[in-house]
């Protein structure tokens, strides 16, 4: 007899719920529900299990929010990642010394996930904060995983075309190919405007035992990016150094 799927439909349900909350900030049940292509009463029902685990909680005017027992779960979570216990010293002198908001991410799936960060200048129009993620054809920390991660390329562009971000995303293949092989010849992602407009950042990758562990990447004003790369793709690089083992 087969298991009851259920419990990994209530468990899908909920992790879309919070991850929306998470990406779009608060949002009266109704539109999450619209979101989401769940029935009214069943996202009321799933959000009131969820505030009483205080997963969700509801907002002075009644929309719903991810609760705070995410902040110590995210704690929680980065402090697991043993090999990453030295970095926020890195992130740190890294934003210190070029000025720009730097990230480290690690792959999940066919996304760039953000575990840590230390903020620079103009950080509230940047796309990437810690728990939220790119896919990997857009932004340097995508790039730089897409080109550096072990899984074959071919099999992630088959999903090819994607949606863009803006006008300067890379969406086919054939471009993508080419940004791969660039990227891998200089050792760093260059992203020019291709997730926000005015906004550029640059990634490399960091490696454990000669294997990928993650990215590396900066970001700020798209001006500023082109006129320091060199300056900054050493820093980068140097930083890099510090947290790779092998």
């Amino acid at each position: 007899m087969p298991a009851d799927p259920r419990p990994m439909g209530i468990l899908q349900r909920s992790s879309n719920l919070v991850q929306l909350l998470a990406e779009r900030g608060p949002l009266i049940t109704a539109d999450g529900a619209d979101h989401l292509g769940m029935p009214r009463p069943s996202l009321y029902r799933l959000a009131d299990a969820l505030t009483q685990a205080r997963l969700v909680e509801s907002a002075a005017d009644g929309r719903l929010r991810v609760g705070l027992r995410w902040l110590r779960l995210a704690d929680a979570a980065r402090a697991g990642m043993t090999e990453w216990s030295g970095a926020r010293t890195v992130l740190d002198d890294l934003a210190s010394s070029t000025g720009q908001t730097v990230y480290l991410t690690v792959p999940r799936a066919d996304q760039a996930v953000c575990i840590d960060w230390s903020r620079g200048r103009g950080v509230s129009v940047l796309a990437l904060k810690p728990g939220r993620t790119l896919p990997l054809y857009a932004g340097a920390a995508g790039r730089v995983t897409l080109a550096f991660r072990p899984e074959p390329l071919e099999e992630y562009l088959k999903g090819a075309p994607f949606p863009a971000f803006t006008d300067h995303t890379l969406t086919r293949a054939r471009e993508l190919r080419d940004d791969v092989a660039a990227t891998r010849s200089r050792g760093y992602s260059v992203s020019d405007e291709d997730v926000t407009p005015g906004i550029g950042a640059l990634g490399v990758p960091l490696s454990s035992n000669s294997t990928f562990r993650g990215a590396l990447s900066i970001a700020g004003l798209a001006e500023e990016l082109r006129a320091e790369r060199d300056a900054f793709t050493a820093a980068l690089v140097s930083s890099a150094t510090r947290l790779s083992v092998g």
